[in-house]
């Protein structure tokens, strides 16, 4: 084994840790990512629900409480 082969030897192991780490490192980023999403598609729904609710109850009268269900409807 020649100098230059164990050159080559030690940069490819470097260059396959850098490659390691940054996918580990990416890996973590997209998981933290799908985390916050969940939780801002429960806090959303939750939002929803709320503000519906609220505009339900400060309805003063059936007409107009029909016309906000009407359109806080959502048809799929």
């Amino acid at each position: 084994m020649t100098p230059d082969d164990l050159k080559f030897l030690a940069s490819l192991a470097f260059g396959a840790g850098g490659a390691w780490f940054l996918i580990k490192q990416s890996r973590k980023d997209v998981n933290g990512l799908g985390a916050k999403v969940n939780k801002e598609v429960s806090v959303s729904a939750r939002r929803h629900i709320n503000t519906a609710l609220s505009l339900m109850l400060l309805a003063p009268s059936d007409e107009i409480r029909s016309k906000l269900v009407d359109l806080l409807r959502e048809d799929e």
